[in-house]
């Protein structure tokens, strides 16, 4: 019987290349990208999206601070703060244009880009793999759509998060060894997509990442 664990190193980096695909259409991870795409999240930037309104970005910038002060995404750290604080889509304070040309050049540095990829790490793939040993799930690439919701819709709290996903999941199937893990999968998918659907938000519009990873578990 097999037994809970996390990704391994070449799982992850596939669950990784898979994330950047939905996230920013290609699978080499884009640490430089930043736009605002309309969804009321403010400027998205980053490797997994990080957002001026949902904390994350401004966690980057804090963290590069420590090694890095007086880099040049460090006078952008007030505003963030106020649009954190706030859960404030409003990017007209930054302002917009000169904060998306900083994170550009700023993510030309391999040490920004190595904080990317440890607030990645701390803020949605361990809760991911941390949920996913709760609730005993097994198959890597369950783990990998676990990680996947984790990025997308955040780790937890929210009504759609991914805690949100697991929890209905087993609610209606109970865990991946009372159902299967394959049909537990399938259920966890379809949770996932109805809250998208319901979210009111652009997120609505993302389904067929979800609807890609039913694609891969039929085919194996």
């Amino acid at each position: 019987v097999a037994t809970p664990r996390w990704l391994d190193e070449a799982e992850l980096r596939r669950a990784d290349q898979l994330i950047s695909a939905f996230e920013n259409s290609t699978t080499v991870l884009a640490y430089d990208y930043a736009e605002n795409i309309g969804d009321d999240a403010g400027v998205t930037t980053g490797r997994a999206g990080f957002t001026t309104k949902t904390c994350d970005a401004l966690t980057v910038i804090d963290r590069y601070s420590t090694t890095h002060p007086g880099h040049r995404l460090e006078r952008f750290a007030p505003e963030l703060r106020r649009l954190c604080a706030a859960r404030s889509g409003d990017t007209t304070g930054l302002p917009e244009a000169d904060y998306i040309v900083a994170w550009q050049a700023t993510a030309d540095d391999p040490a920004f880009r190595a904080v990317q990829d440890a607030v990645v790490h701390e803020q949605y793939y361990v809760p991911a793999m941390r949920e996913a040993d709760r609730v005993g799930v097994v198959s890597p690439l369950t783990r990998a759509q676990i990680y996947d919701t984790s990025v997308h819709q955040g780790a937890g709290n929210g009504p759609a998060s991914m805690q949100a996903v697991v929890r209905l999941t087993v609610e209606q199937v109970g865990t991946p060894a009372q159902a299967g893990e394959a049909a537990w999968l399938d259920r966890y998918l379809t949770v996932r997509t109805d809250m998208l659907l319901a979210s009111g938000t652009k997120k609505a519009l993302t389904t067929d990442r979800v609807a890609s990873v039913r694609r891969i578990a039929a085919t194996g």
